[in-house]
């Protein structure tokens, strides 16, 4: 029992003693996660986004912007798969149109 309350209280004195280099070393930590979910997001973005023209209305957020939390992402998801939809039915409409003229 002493000797688990002196390594709780070892590692509490020591963020106690070393204050700026627990922050320094979360703080790191933190910037080094928020910073590979970043690109993850952007890769995601960059994958899923449609390119091509559609025929559907939607408030076009081509670059996410709007993306705030989850719901909206998943929103931003269904949107572009609608839009990837669209864009495959108007060129099937275009080929169609080219080869009966």
């Amino acid at each position: 029992s002493s000797g688990i309350n002196a390594e709780y209280g070892g590692g509490w004195m020591s963020y106690t003693a070393y204050p700026l280099l627990h922050l320094k070393i979360s703080g790191a930590e933190f910037r080094s996660n928020y910073l590979m979910r970043e690109q993850d997001l952007n890769r995601r973005l960059n994958v899923y986004r449609c390119t091509e023209q559609s025929v559907e209305g939607f408030d076009d957020d081509y670059y996410g912007d709007k993306i705030k939390d989850l719901s909206d992402y998943r929103y931003w998801l269904r949107v572009q798969q609608i839009k990837h939809a669209s864009a495959a039915k108007l060129r099937e409409t275009t080929l169609f149109k080219l080869k009966s003229k």
